[in-house]
């Protein structure tokens, strides 16, 4: 059966790197390429089976034979393109830490039934939240999963009954990003690899699973792992420590609220996370009623 790799460009404590890893070594995956944005740090010594550290310093940059890029979309498009040329298996997922693959069958026969014209094939996205019964306060703790509303007729009238003020943050139910993320065959030569799709001269060949005969295969996207790795992550980027260069206006309004919140206290920063990334009871019956939600528990 198919083999496959990660490959992660990755500013994480220790603990999310370990429980990635051990994620994706439980899936199947012989190795998780991460590939550290700056020095190791904290992650000097970590070691988990299958999780390859790549620390990319200046020296990482002047082997590579470029600037290190500024913006972080940069920088990750260069390291998938070095991922896959030490990747050793039949596939390539390229995913954040944040991000963790799952579905209706395991990964290996996913892979096996892709056809084989197809070398980049995208999942969609399941943006994981907390719903009743979970602890809000408990990092991964998030059991529900919203996922992209197909219509932007209903989103457009919904949003608001449904998600309330929040929902005028979001795209089509999604406060990430809603095109999912991509598996890439190895061997094949490609023109520029991004964090959603791929590109061979100037056309994208990245094929939707669904379009291929291959549902219910997600990537869950954990846009907040919680309350405390969530505002260090926003802070990162409102101090601009972070630089994104390619962020939607919607996210941009985001950044503004959450700014807002930060400004005036913890209170108002938990209140924001709620309405971000809590579920009602209603909401959930109200999302799933429509296809666009359900419960799973990754952990």
């Amino acid at each position: 059966m198919a083999g496959f790799s990660t490959v992660s460009l990755m500013r994480e404590s220790p603990d999310v790197v370990a429980k990635f890893a051990a994620y994706y070594r439980e899936l199947g995956a012989e190795e998780a390429l991460v590939y550290v944005d700056g020095p190791l740090g904290d992650l000097a010594g970590l070691e988990a089976p299958g999780l390859t550290l790549i620390a990319t310093d200046a020296d990482f940059w002047t082997a590579l034979g470029v600037a290190r890029p500024e913006g972080l979309e940069a920088r990750q498009v260069a390291i998938y393109l070095a991922g896959l040329a030490r990747a050793r298996t039949e596939w390539l997922a390229v995913v954040d830490a944040d991000e963790f693959v799952f579905g209706d069958r395991p990964v290996a026969e996913f892979l096996d039934r892709i056809p084989k014209d197809a070398d980049s094939v995208s999942l969609p996205t399941a943006e994981a939240v907390w719903g009743p019964g979970d602890d809000i306060d408990a990092p991964f703790g998030s059991t529900f999963f919203r996922t992209r509303w197909s219509s932007d007729l209903a989103w457009r009238a919904l949003r608001r009954p449904v998600y309330g003020a929040a929902g005028a943050f979001m795209r089509h139910g999604l406060l990430g990003h809603t095109m999912g993320k991509q598996f890439l065959r190895v061997g094949p030569q490609y023109t520029e690899i991004g964090n959603h799709d791929t590109k061979r001269g100037d056309a994208v060949i990245t094929r939707r699973a669904s379009a291929l005969g291959l549902p219910k295969m997600y990537v869950g996207h954990f846009d907040a792992i919680g309350l405390a790795r969530w505002t260090q992550k926003w802070r990162q980027r409102i101090s601009r420590e972070t630089l994104t260069s390619k962020m939607a206006p919607v996210r941009q309004s985001q950044m503004d609220a959450i700014a807002a919140a930060l400004n005036s206290g913890d209170a108002a920063t938990r209140r924001l996370f709620k309405a971000f990334y809590g579920l009602s009871g209603l909401q959930f019956r109200t999302v799933a009623a429509m296809g666009f939600g359900f419960r799973r528990n990754l952990f």
